[in-house]
């Protein structure tokens, strides 16, 4: 084990998420489906998304005398009440890598105690307490691609020790949880680690599809002292833009909306996207993930 967090929160829904359902994210009224509320100006005034695409992963330095070649990573599934959509199971995944430059430079976002932050859990803002720190975000650093590895397939429920395929499970049952997810890299194409060097991992469902997604166990406020939680949030671009709730989400007035919550159809273009910790409705400035880190 080269880097390691074993740190998790006992509840929350952290997800990687590729789902085709769109909602707005508005506490307004509107006939379209909404789920929770948008972000705010620093005037107060709420501006409604689209619910936003996500991948998910973490930056860690390596900390060794000498190279060496990365050969697994292992995350964990969450401990809350939607940690694996019914649609996930046995569906293509990914994980990308990079090396990472330069060093993590906080940006508050401009709240402080008297404004609250202005986006992130628990949404109420104002109108209730939302710590300052929940719109937190790192500028700084540089992330280059080292490589992209596919293949890999979400277990299937037999796996979580379900009797086969077809059983109906919740996405909140207690064998789903704290479940470890370990991605094997192919020795054929070698990663190398260099000492004191900054690296990153994000895990991505390659496809969109209906009730797709799963959580990450996490710590909100971590203190693994390498690195931090990172996330690529729908096409990338922060704050997302401003959608009309009062349209549908295929109105040409949301197109730019639309765009900005959902990853390109291309691959490729997808994965060009690069992280940022700036993500909505959450954010990943403070977050660790639990994780392993596996070379020789």
């Amino acid at each position: 084990m080269i880097a390691a967090y074993g740190g998790y929160d006992k509840g929350g829904n952290t997800s990687i998420i590729f789902d085709d359902h769109d909602s707005y994210k508005w506490s307004g009224g509107s006939e379209c489906e909404t789920d929770s509320w948008g972000y705010f100006t620093a005037t107060g005034q709420e501006i409604s998304y689209i619910k936003r695409d996500r991948d998910l992963g973490q930056t860690f330095l390596f900390s060794g005398k000498t190279p060496k070649t990365l050969t697994a990573i292992t995350v964990s599934t969450g401990y809350g009440s939607n940690v694996v959509r019914p649609n996930t199971y046995q569906k293509p995944v990914s994980i990308q890598l990079y090396e990472v430059a330069g060093e993590p430079i906080l940006n508050d976002n401009g709240s402080d105690p008297t404004t609250e932050a202005f986006h992130g859990f628990p949404h109420n803002r104002p109108g209730g307490e939302i710590a300052p720190l929940r719109d937190d975000y790192f500028t700084g650093e540089t992330y280059t691609p080292l490589a992209v590895f596919s293949g890999a397939v979400f277990p299937g429920k037999t796996s979580f020790g379900f009797v086969d395929e077809t059983v109906p499970v919740p996405p909140g049952h207690p064998s789903l949880k704290g479940r470890l997810l370990r991605f094997e890299l192919p020795a054929d194409k070698p990663v190398v680690l260099r000492p004191g060097k900054r690296y990153a991992f994000l895990i991505m469902l390659d496809k969109r599809g209906a009730e797709c997604g799963f959580t990450l166990a996490n710590n909100f406020i971590g203190n693994y002292a390498g690195g931090h939680g990172i996330r690529r949030d729908g096409n990338g671009v922060f704050p997302p833009a401003a959608a009309d709730p009062t349209k549908p989400f295929d109105h040409p007035a949301n197109a730019r909306a639309y765009e900005s919550a959902h990853f390109p159809a291309d691959f490729r273009q997808r994965i060009a996207i690069p992280p940022g910790t700036n993500g909505y409705p959450d954010v990943c400035a403070w977050r660790d993930l639990t994780f392993y880190v596996e070379a020789n």
